[in-house]
């Protein structure tokens, strides 16, 4: 079926252990196993569309072949050309690069993005306090009941989606600016290293007289603290008779600033959320620094304790009530 049956027992772990979290807090009520059933096939039939997508893409023998149809055919008018294994190595080298780049950059951008905005962002450049005033202001600005009453029943959430549409007026006022500017760089520097990887590599190999064995285990080596990359990832490729290693570190030289101008030609705002895994999303990145505290609420007025701590022992404590 494509999933371990474990996975399934682990889910409905979690969703007890935080079903059992929420009932040791100070409420009033017991949840009846009815519930507990009800919650786990609800979230399952929530996740039911990502999961199967997710695995449809990473599965699919057709989606993958077509993905790759270019760079087969590219591979394959090089063999029929004439190339050597060495040129036909390098290319297959940055073409599986490709992915693990715009990872890394798209990484390194958010973690930099989450950073600027902490620094210069003034709703979000402080504490949990800082950015509920914020949070009134806004809600004082627009007159909506609705989100009004949504922030005092529901404030985690409230202030989760708060920040979220923070990060992406953010982006989308400052991406020409510094964001586009900030992955440009980052993907400079990339392939700087890449290249510095492969040059060392050759001398590496020629040096110690060694084999294309050894060229790939320095070069993954060497860029395995900025890419997810290793020599796994070119299993099934033929390149024992590579043994020209000059040749194969100028064709990663000639390929290689191809392979990056066609990744940020395609940068933009969209493309931040769609390559990013959910936890290293900025607004998620922001959300776990402003909210890992206490969100115990007032029983009479619904305001939030200010403790820093989530699970804190002791009384809880606000500032004033409502």
């Amino acid at each position: 079926m494509g999933y371990n049956i474990s996975c399934i027992q682990q889910l409905i772990d979690y969703i007890k252990a935080r079903v059992t979290e929420h009932e040791t807090g100070q409420v009033d009520y017991v949840f009846k196993n009815e519930f507990f059933i009800d919650l786990v096939l609800t979230i399952c039939k929530r996740s039911n569309k990502m999961i199967t997508d997710q695995h449809r893409d990473a599965n699919c023998p057709i989606i993958f072949i077509e993905r790759r149809r270019e760079e087969y055919y590219s591979i394959f008018q090089k063999y029929c050309h004439g190339a050597t294994s060495a040129v036909i190595f390098g290319e297959i080298i940055c073409q599986k690069l490709k992915e693990p780049i715009e990872q890394s950059v798209y990484k390194k951008t958010a973690r930099d993005l989450t950073d600027e905005m902490r620094s210069n962002c003034e709703s979000l450049n402080g504490n949990r306090a800082n950015l509920e005033k914020h949070i009134l202001k806004t809600l004082a600005e627009q007159e909506d009941f609705d989100k009004y009453m949504n922030y005092i029943h529901n404030p985690r959430d409230h202030f989760k989606s708060f920040i979220r549409d923070e990060v992406s007026r953010f982006i989308t006022d400052q991406f020409s600016v510094s964001i586009l500017p900030k992955m440009k760089e980052n993907i400079e520097l990339l392939q700087q290293k890449i290249m510095k990887a492969a040059h060392e590599s050759t001398q590496h190999v020629q040096v110690n007289r060694g084999d294309v064995g050894l060229w790939l285990k320095s070069f993954t080596q060497q860029i395995s603290d900025e890419l997810i990359f290793s020599e796994k990832d070119l299993t099934g490729v033929k390149h024992d008779d590579v043994d020209d290693f000059n040749l194969l570190e100028d064709v990663i030289r000639h390929e290689l600033p191809a392979i990056m101008f066609d990744s940020s030609s395609r940068f933009n705002t969209k493309t931040i959320d769609e390559k990013l895994d959910y936890k290293f999303r900025p607004d998620e990145l922001l959300t776990d620094h402003l909210c890992q505290c206490c969100w115990v609420q007032c029983p009479f007025c619904g305001v939030i304790c200010t403790n820093t701590i989530e699970n804190h022992h002791g009384d809880h404590s606000v500032a004033f009530h409502r």
